[in-house]
């Protein structure tokens, strides 16, 4: 007989909206957030950077700030009544007047570090936006010229570039680096590092999304700031680093108000020459207020966005899902235990192939490609590819023939969506917009999203990018 058990993967685009109600996904477990005083979060003991809160009320006076934790997340508060925010929340990176680089904020990249000699040139900022870093061009090259200066991070816009014509060329920054990230700020990401010159250069600002399922009111101030670049010494303006972009600062609630600021400015770059001085701007970050009721009316500074893209992780078995309804015409047990020892189904041996496989998909579009892996307990994994063409998005099927092997085993069944091409790119074009999928640390564009589940455990999204390479990030 054929004893099967059965693990689901669903993998469906990230942006879609399910519902207009607001639901952080918070349990609470970090209870209220009511500092009295100033406080530095020590993020250490939450490696995922996510923080289950009841409520969130800072006063006036009092300042938020972080420690990042090992892996540099971003900070992530889901708050499951209201957050108040009437003091300071800072994520961004701190200016360090070194020849290292300074660090970014939580989720933020570093700044390139300074040139120390021949043997060690200056590097370029870190993150996809990483400002390029000081070099001497070659004689006889077209720009002949020297670019003494780190050149500033970019992020939601470009950084600016300081250049001087003189006799036979010029003098000034290296180039600022490319836009990158979308307008959703999916997935989170920070801002990158200014360019190395004879100084360091700026860490890129960090990244907050707050989630609140009532109100979110901000009339104090969130900083998602970038930091300035370094000069080695006060006296030596020549060959400074540039500066780290602004971060990135996701708001969602029902309702977003207040009359504060939120900033993700980018840091300063430094520079000049023959005892000149110049300052020039990092580029700024991104900011997204995702609410049905948005009448903050505070200042900004950032690309600024508002919409109501309300997923923050969606939940488990809710948003998406995908279940295997039968397997050669025998209903799948509800709920299946997913366990070799106890087999959820047992295949007749007496079954013709090829068997029959019936897939119920949950809010995945029509028309989705699912793939079906038949795991035996020895031997290779069988594959079947199919289509959800049968129902509509909210409720759908998909049937698939496969040649089931005899013996134990695992079905495993998978939906791959992919983020669409912008419509002004050449259809044809393997290339994904910017502004759509996101970028890696080293520039390459995010394709699609994959939220993986199965049948004990919460789930976790995987970014994949045109290459293949998985990224993933934590989902509760």
């Amino acid at each position: 007989m054929n004893n099967l058990t059965f693990s689901l993967l669903a993998t469906v685009l990230l942006l879609q909206c399910a519902s207009a109600q607001v639901n952080s996904g918070s349990d609470g477990r970090d209870g209220a957030f009511n500092p009295t005083e100033s406080v530095r979060i020590d993020m250490a003991d939450h490696p995922d950077g996510v923080y289950h809160y009841t409520s969130v009320n800072i006063p006036s006076g009092v300042t938020v700030t972080f420690n990042p934790n090992t892996s540099n997340t971003p900070v992530v508060w889901l708050v499951q009544s209201g957050c108040i925010i009437a003091g300071v929340i800072d994520v961004g990176a701190i200016s360090d007047y070194g020849v290292q680089g300074s660090s970014g904020g939580p989720g933020g990249f570093s700044g390139g570090i300074a040139k120390l000699g021949l043997e060690s040139p200056a590097g370029a900022g870190k993150g996809p936006g990483g400002g390029y870093p000081q070099v001497d061009y070659p004689s006889g090259d077209p720009e002949a010229g020297h670019a003494n200066d780190g050149g500033n991070a970019s992020y939601g816009t470009f950084g600016s570039r300081k250049q001087f014509t003189i006799t036979g060329g010029w003098r000034g920054q290296a180039a600022p680096g490319e836009i990158y990230g979308n307008s959703y700020i999916v997935p989170l990401i920070g801002g990158s590092g200014g360019g190395g010159g004879k100084g360091g250069g700026g860490g890129g600002g960090g990244v907050i999304l707050i989630a609140a399922n009532d109100s979110l009111t901000v009339d104090g101030e969130i900083r998602a700031n970038g930091a300035n670049g370094t000069i080695r010494v006060p006296q030596d303006y020549s060959g400074g680093g540039g500066g780290g972009s602004g971060g990135a600062v996701r708001l969602v609630s029902s309702t977003i108000k207040g009359s504060g600021k939120i900033t993700t400015e980018g840091g300063t770059g430094l520079g000049g020459y023959s005892g000149g001085f110049y300052t020039s701007s990092a580029g700024d970050g991104r900011i997204r207020l995702d609410s049905i009721s948005n009448i903050f009316n505070g200042q900004t500074a950032g690309v600024v966005t508002r919409g109501f893209q309300p997923i923050i992780f969606p939940p488990a078995h809710q948003t998406v899902a995908l279940s295997i309804h039968s397997v050669g015409g025998m209903a799948v047990s509800i709920p299946p235990t997913g366990k070799l020892t106890s087999p959820d189904i047992i295949v007749p041996g007496s079954q013709q192939n090829p068997v029959s496989i019936v897939i119920g998909c949950t809010n995945i579009p029509l028309g989705s490609e699912i793939i079906v892996d038949v795991k035996p307990a020895s031997g290779p994994t069988i594959r079947a590819v199919t289509l959800n063409n049968v129902g509509n998005l909210a409720s759908s099927t998909a049937t698939v023939q496969v040649e089931m092997p005899r013996g134990g085993g695992t079905i495993q069944a998978k939906a791959v969506s992919e983020i669409q091409l912008a419509g002004n790119h050449d259809p044809n074009s393997k290339r994904y917009s910017i502004v759509q999928t996101g970028w890696t640390t080293d520039g390459e564009r995010f394709k699609a999203v994959e939220v993986t589940t199965d049948i004990t455990t919460t789930g976790q999204f995987v970014y994949l990018t045109e290459s293949g390479r998985r990224f993933p990030t934590t989902s509760r």
